[in-house]
Formats: C-alpha cells, sequence, structure tokens
C-alpha cells in the first residue's frame, strides 16, 4: 500500500519510525472507512424511517455516459497542462483499469446476485 508523503522526509526516518507511521496510516484509512460505510447505513435508515417516501433515482445512462465523456475531456485538458497531473491521472487510470476487472469478478459479481431490489 502506498501513501502520499513527503518521500524525502519519510526516508529519513529511523526504520522503527517509518513502521509506526505506516501502520498509523493504513490505520487512520481503514478507520475513516468503516466509519463512512457505518453512518451512511445509519444515516439512510433513519432517511428511509423518516421519510419513507424518498425514492432514489438514477440519471439515465446516457446523460451518466455524456458526464464521464465530458469528465475525461476535462481531466485530460489540464493533464495537457501539468506533466505531474498527467503522471498521476494515468497511474490512476492504469489502476482503475486493474481494479475493475476485480470488481467486476469479486463485489459487482456478488451484489448483482443476492440483492433484493
Amino acid at each position: 500500500m502506498q501513501f502520499l508523503v513527503n518521500q524525502a522526509k519519510f526516508d529519513g526516518l529511523p526504520p522503527h519510525l517509518q513502521a509506526i507511521l505506516t501502520n498509523a496510516m493504513k490505520l487512520a484509512a481503514y478507520d475513516m472507512y468503516s466509519q463512512i460505510t457505518h453512518v451512511s447505513a445509519e444515516n439512510w435508515a433513519t432517511i428511509q424511517q423518516d421519510y419513507p417516501n424518498v425514492k432514489i433515482r438514477t440519471f439515465p445512462k446516457e446523460i451518466i455516459a455524456k458526464l464521464k465523456e465530458e469528465n475525461v475531456k476535462l481531466v485530460d485538458a489540464e493533464a495537457a497542462k501539468d506533466p505531474l497531473f498527467k503522471e498521476i491521472l494515468e497511474s490512476q487510470r492504469s489502476y482503475m483499469t486493474k481494479a475493475r476487472e476485480w470488481t467486476k469478478i469479486a463485489d459487482y459479481a456478488y451484489l448483482k446476485d443476492n440483492i433484493k431490489e
């Protein structure tokens, strides 16, 4: 797992402090993820109870596709202006391509077969 840190400063720390910092960052990330998941579930349950007529709607597929297309244009334009931004964007896109394949056979496959609408 990688974290965004000042690499030079991190590398200047003794190994035991690097280990402590790495573990603290991992714990903080996991803690934030689990808290957000819990709070979101609790809030959604409250909304369903207090406002039973609330319905979740999504944009039509063609709107989502157009939003994605426009976002790619916007982000690519920024990447053309900033080499670091471009490097980060390419890294993210490469990772997402790989991660999406796993998501399809793991989370998505489980959810689509186990959620009752």
